[in-house]
């Protein structure tokens, strides 16, 4: 299992993570089924303490790190910052990869947007909020969706990790 360290921002104007029932046990059930889904066995069971981190932030934060990181002037719903290259996690899949302890990487969500979107599709924010972390980890694991196969590709993992905690297809109009 992958420890998740799961960070709160704080003095945020008012935003309140801890009012929308999302937290560690949310977080470590998102990260689990992304990495069930993505069919990474060697992280299930890691040889090595395996890590991630999660920081549900602000649109302020993820703004600035968008801009510093991404040259794009604008907040998002999730970063993720992979910690591994592509040669890394080919090693960690394979099994060869040798290490006293393994940090996959980072995934930042902004509450704002967050919300605004929940809001949109008319789900509650936690919900919401397990889907932008199952992205994010994703992302951590290798995928993206830059051409339109791998968004598919990705997007059925995300719909399969999701209905695997009883959440609904984010993707259905």
């Amino acid at each position: 299992m992958i420890d998740v360290d799961l960070m709160l921002a704080t003095n945020q104007g008012g935003i309140d993570w801890g009012n929308i029932a999302f937290g560690q046990i949310e977080a470590e059930k998102a990260i689990d089924a992304a990495v069930r889904f993505a069919a990474i066995p060697e992280l299930a069971d890691p040889v090595v303490p395996v890590s991630v981190s999660v920081k549900l932030s602000d649109n302020a934060e993820v703004h600035a790190l968008n801009l510093e990181w991404r040259d794009k002037d604008r907040p998002t719903n999730v970063l993720s910052f992979p910690m591994l290259d592509d040669e890394e996690l080919d090693a960690l899949f394979a099994g060869t990869y040798v290490a006293p302890e393994i940090m996959l990487g980072d995934i930042i969500l902004a509450y704002e947007i967050c919300a605004a979107e929940a809001e949109e599709k008319n789900i509650p924010v936690a919900h919401h909020a397990t889907h932008l972390v199952i992205h994010g980890m994703l992302h951590l694991l290798g995928h993206d969706h830059i051409e339109e196969d791998e968004a598919e590709a990705m997007e059925a993992l995300e719909v399969k990790a999701l209905a695997s905690m009883g959440l609904n297809n984010p993707y259905e109009v």
